[in-house]
């Protein structure tokens, strides 16, 4: 079923201010069914608050929300379906998995809760089964929930929310409490799961790796307001500002001034602080004399040695290597400028000195001219 959410707040007031504390500034998407969405942000931003909202858990102050053909909320119409009405599964951080009761109960749970379902024994038997079965945990019904491990018990969580074939799935942060391999691999069976499944899913996170990996549309949220919305390639790739840029992923930000007044998706040339220019595409409108940030990926910058001529029409900055670490599959240098510092991920096979002098090469069109709103951040 297609969800649809229509400028939909929550403001929350701390006593004596002026201003809010928190909460979400008006937001609207629509998903059509079967969307893996993440709304992604740092701790605090307002993305727990909308998934809350979406759930039922908190009432928002305006706008409208519906699941196909129900209304879940509307504010003109004094309309809030209450949660245990929402047809909503959801994953919490803590999983939430009650010690005291076996694999089975934990899933069956919310059947027996639901007393209008009015389920015979064989029912629900029928139902638990097939949730485990889809989370790979099919001869763990008998098992107490102490005897699983952190991802077994991520899983039961995962079949408990679905076995009411809900139409809505809400994940909130459900791999923080994993370690690193097993989030990583946990990644890709939440993805394979929601897939077969089918089921439209909105996700919670403030990982920038999980974001993009799993999701089919991200929503980058900034102080209760969504700095941008689109998929993983379009956000990574053409950040609309540089805080989207420095929140989804490694990025290299010097402060810059366009010298023209530029439209989205043109090039021109700015001036960095150190008094080079440089070419730049700019993905969104820029203002003449406007102060900027330029975006680089570290991937996107050729480190050589000095005096190495760049590729026709690409950018060359000099500058002193100051650091470097080993990471594998590839190196991390640290590049001392006049002004500023860059950092550049190089094959493992390209090795410099710490203060060596060093040519830096990169592309216009991964030199990204952003709007720099970090300090209102």
């Amino acid at each position: 079923m297609t969800l649809e959410v229509e400028n939909l707040s929550k403001l929350y007031w701390t006593p004596n201010a002026t201003f809010p504390g928190g909460g979400i500034q008006p937001i609207s998407f629509n998903l059509a069914p079967g969307t893996f969405f993440t709304l992604l942000g740092p701790s605090g931003c307002g993305k727990t608050t909308t998934l809350r909202c979406v759930a039922g858990l908190e009432i928002p102050d305006e706008g409208r929300l519906t699941l196909g053909p129900t209304v879940f909320f509307d504010a003109a119409r004094r309309t809030n379906v209450p949660l245990n009405k929402r047809n909503i599964g959801m994953v919490f951080q803590s999983y939430a998995i009650w010690p005291h009761m076996s694999v089975f109960e934990n899933v069956a749970f919310p059947l027996r809760v639901r007393r209008e379902l009015k389920l015979r024994a064989e029912e629900v038997r029928e139902m638990v089964a097939r949730a485990l079965a889809t989370v790979g945990l099919e001869g763990y019904a008998d098992r107490s929930a102490t005897q699983l491990s952190g991802g077994q018990q991520q899983r039961v969580a995962l079949a408990r929310a679905i076995v009411r074939q809900p139409g809505l799935l809400l994940l909130d942060e459900p791999l923080s409490n994993l370690d690193a391999l097993l989030r990583d691999e946990m990644r890709n069976e939440l993805k394979r799961l929601q897939r077969q499944i089918g089921i439209t899913t909105i996700y919670v996170t403030h990982d920038q790796a999980e974001a993009l990996e799993m999701s089919d549309v991200i929503a980058v949220i900034n102080a209760g307001v969504v700095e941008q919305m689109g998929s993983p390639r379009e956000i990574y790739d053409r950040p609309r500002s540089a805080f989207v840029a420095g929140f989804m992923g490694a990025t290299n930000l010097l402060p810059a001034t366009a010298r023209s007044a530029q439209k989205g998706d043109s090039s021109g040339t700015v001036a960095i602080d150190s008094g080079e220019a440089l070419s730049t595409w700019f993905p969104y409108d820029i203002g003449a004399g406007s102060r900027i940030a330029l975006s680089i990926r570290p991937e996107a910058v050729t480190v050589a040695p000095a005096g190495t001529a760049a590729p026709q029409g690409w950018n060359r900055l000099t500058g002193t290597v100051i650091g470097s670490g080993f990471l594998g599959n590839i190196v991390r240098y640290t590049v001392a400028l006049p002004h500023g510092r860059i950092h550049a991920h190089q094959p493992p096979d390209r090795i410099f000195a710490e203060g060596e002098t060093v040519e830096l090469h990169f592309a216009p069109d991964r030199t990204l001219g952003l709007s720099d709103n970090r300090a209102a951040a």
